[in-house]
């Protein structure tokens, strides 16, 4: 969809918004109202050296708009919801035309849980800046929240076609339906999210919970599964209004939530950096020792993963942690005997983690001990049941045993969901079915695997699993 387009068709949905902010008393018809009384020896000293800048400005007999907006987007980043709300109302009647100060107020008003009002802001925002995609979206969150349902499907509906909105446009869908009782349309929703996103925690819970209506328990369980595994993982959707907020907070826990972020879009020389910010704001910061074992080591700079391991021993916290990516960062430089000692440090402390087991597990095959390996994988996934790869490394190497009808029942417990990971473990199944004497089966699934595969770009599994079909009779 063109942005002309795009443009028009939000032009269309907000007429009434308009209309209403037609019928609103003019702006210079009026004193705009007063900052709100800001009790600035209230707040923590690091908030307080912040916000003092910026309230001065605001303060001016002169001060505009752009400066009582200064001030509310610091008093945002500080989570002050009910001070910023009035200072945007006073920015909003200095600059009536502007359409960020509209849009920071609803997102502001989301918050506080006031989501008519939201609704409202955002459609002002929307008259006034028509192609501002994160205003459309929220717009049709607000209106979710607030029970008004029939014109949140039809938001949602304009924002299935683009590009950067259709996972989220999809989750909508999908909840509408949800709470209408439409499970089956409401799983189609899901299912298109997930597909179009497949870390989006909040849509496998949506699936999992029309699943289990619709009676499909195992189905339900897995999507469950994802949703625990991924989180509040949500769709990244450029915004550059709310993105000037952003920076205004800069204590050490805020830049530790950033350079994670970072490190998830990933930008690893930024997260990098933020990390050590955070570490700069607050050297007792374990968690971000820990993170900078893992960056460092993925940039392949390991004299400086290595420091951060050290300072993280030296703390005393995250001793789980800090062995497990010092034992990857080791990997890496397939230092494999010492890797093992780490990981072997990190289950010493923390038998329960999932991901060293099963990495000390590979580490064991390497080493040509299948019978520790296999139990290395067990633990891993009794620690874990969401970890796949450790379930799909139990299978394997019970197929190499020769233990097929176990094999076949840990493949078979991977069949779903259906992402990224999926066409490895379906084509293990089909392999497993084709040893069994299930030929016919086994090549069917083959082809489902090689599907998938496909679409996910993974070429040189398809070119495996081609191989693989050539050479059977």
């Amino acid at each position: 969809m063109s942005s002309g387009v795009w443009g028009r068709v939000l032009i269309a949905t907000c007429l009434s918004a308009t209309a209403e902010a037609q019928a609103q008393p003019r702006a210079d018809a009026e004193a705009p109202p007063p900052l709100p009384v800001i009790a600035i020896e209230s707040f923590a000293p690091e908030a307080r050296a912040a916000i003092a800048v910026t309230l001065a400005a605001a303060r001016q007999p002169a001060a505009d708009a752009v400066a009582t907006g200064a001030l509310g987007m610091t008093l945002q980043a500080w989570e002050q919801w009910e001070l910023t709300h009035a200072v945007y109302t006073r920015a909003q009647a200095l600059a009536p035309q502007s359409a960020d100060w509209p849009y920071l107020d609803g997102v502001v008003l989301q918050r506080l849980a006031r989501h008519g009002e939201a609704a409202a802001q955002f459609r002002r925002a929307l008259a006034l800046a028509p192609d501002y995609v994160p205003a459309a979206v929220r717009l049709a969150e607000a209106l979710y929240e607030a029970g008004d349902l029939d014109a949140s499907a039809g938001a949602y509906t304009t924002l299935t076609d683009l590009r950067s909105a259709a996972p989220v446009a999809a989750l909508g869908l999908g909840r509408l339906a949800a709470r209408a009782g439409r499970h089956a349309e409401a799983v189609q929703h899901f299912s298109r999210a997930v597909a179009l996103f497949p870390e989006f925690g909040a849509a496998y819970y949506g699936l999992a919970q029309s699943l289990r209506a619709l009676g499909r328990l195992d189905a339900a369980r897995t999507a469950l599964e994802r949703h625990r595994t991924y989180g509040p993982r949500w769709p990244a959707l450029d915004d550059p209004w709310l993105a000037r907020v952003t920076p205004l907070r800069d204590d050490a826990r805020v830049l530790l939530a950033r350079g994670l972020r970072q490190a998830e879009l990933g930008d690893l020389a930024g997260a990098i950096q933020t990390h050590e910010a955070a570490l700069a704001r607050n050297p007792l910061l374990a968690q971000a020792h820990a993170n900078l074992i893992s960056l460092y080591g993925q940039a392949g700079q390991w004299a400086q993963a290595d420091a951060h391991y050290k300072a993280l021993l030296a703390l005393g916290f995250n001793q789980d942690d800090a062995h497990y990516n010092y034992a990857v960062l080791l990997d890496r430089q397939r230092r494999f005997g010492e890797a093992a000692a780490a990981y072997r440090l990190a289950l010493a402390s923390n038998p329960l983690h999932a991901q060293a087991q099963n990495n000390l597990g590979q580490l064991l095959e390497l080493e040509r001990q299948p019978a520790d390996a296999l139990d290395a994988y067990r633990r891993a996934v009794a620690a874990d049941p969401r970890l796949r790869i450790a379930r799909y490394n139990v299978a394997r190497m019970l197929m190499a045993a020769r233990q097929m009808d176990e094999a076949v029942a840990e493949f078979e417990k991977l069949r779903e969901p259906q992402d990224a990971e999926s066409p490895r473990y379906l084509y293990g199944l089909a392999v497993a079915y084709v040893q069994t004497g299930r030929r016919d089966a086994g090549v069917a699934l083959a082809r489902v695997a090689r599907q998938r595969a496909e679409r996910f770009g993974q070429r040189d599994l398809v070119a495996a699993i081609d191989r693989d079909l050539a050479r059977l009779p």
